[in-house]
């Protein structure tokens, strides 16, 4: 298991395609210039036919919208930078760089991106289980940014991530406690998946879950002389959506297995076709005696 975790838990890389070096090559030559103003501009100039007649090639239909996904993406990054005004929150930094090159560069029709303060679903159903019916319920594990694979049929929380503060940066325990939080988040997500597919017994480890504290150890354009470096945060986001389809894969066919169980149960076992569970969610106990029965506080 631990064999299999250290071979497996790791993004999926992409295909690098061209367009992005001829885009990030236009940008560099645009940086030369002197005025903030004349750089945004510049890179708004860049249009698919720009590109084409400078490197000399001829772009696919594909390929032109690559170009304008990146150009929308470099120039509101552009004008957010201008606007920064330090000390600036973690909500404001967030949708202003993080959260927007994510929705930017990340496939909406693939993943379904909630971003503030939101609660890991799984992690609520993981506090919740076996509680009191007249208690008021646990909201679960809090995170900054959620992906939902939505093509999943266990609408798999397959993304979440936390930033910890804005600008300047915060005190070390804080983000210490951020890294137990998404530890606890993961924790819970895979625990919820297995129980609703316990009949599925092949186990494959997986990159169940990717934080955002993957860009951590990538720098942030803080110029707008240096927006070309966006070039890296691109390349890793597209290695990233590619492993999430991957991971779209994998819980559908663990699902599909778990179907299966139920099939060759019922074959093997008629007596107990009647017998819920698994996929539909295991039928909840009798709750307790009112006698004796010890109330939590709220």
């Amino acid at each position: 298991m631990v064999k299999s975790f250290n071979n497996e838990v790791k993004l999926v890389d992409s295909d690098f395609l061209d367009v992005v070096e001829y885009f990030f090559n236009e940008v560099e030559k645009v940086n030369y210039k002197k005025d903030d103003k004349d750089i945004i501009n510049a890179i708004d100039r860049l249009t698919p036919e720009i590109i084409e007649t400078n490197q000399k090639v001829k772009l696919s239909d594909e390929e032109k919208n690559i170009i304008s996904i990146l150009r929308r993406a470099v120039i509101t990054y552009a004008e957010n930078l201008e606007r920064v005004d330090l000390p600036i929150s973690e909500v404001d930094f967030d949708n202003a760089f993080p959260n927007m090159l994510a929705k930017r560069f990340l496939n909406r029709e693939e993943l379904k991106m909630d971003v503030r303060e939101i609660a890991c679903w799984a992690s609520a159903y993981r506090r919740n289980e076996g509680r009191s019916v007249v208690l008021r319920a646990r909201i679960g594990q809090k995170c900054d940014f959620r992906g939902t694979l939505k093509k999943s049929i266990n609408k798999l929380e397959a993304l979440i991530g936390l930033r910890s503060g804005g600008l300047p940066e915060p005190y070390r325990k804080k983000i210490y406690e951020d890294k137990v939080d998404i530890s606890v988040a993961m924790r819970d997500i895979l625990y919820t998946f297995f129980k609703e597919n316990s009949k599925a017994y092949s186990f494959h480890i997986c990159l169940w879950n990717i934080f955002m504290g993957c860009i951590s150890h990538l720098k942030m354009p803080n110029t707008l002389k240096t927006l070309s470096v966006l070039e890296s945060f691109y390349v890793l986001f597209t290695d990233l959506q590619t492993t999430l389809n991957t991971i779209c894969e994998h819980t559908n066919s663990i699902s599909l297995a778990h179907s299966h169980e139920h099939r060759n149960r019922k074959r093997k076992n008629p007596e107990q076709a009647g017998e819920k569970g698994g996929s539909f969610g295991n039928p909840s106990q009798s709750p307790a005696s009112k006698k004796g029965r010890k109330y939590e506080d709220h």
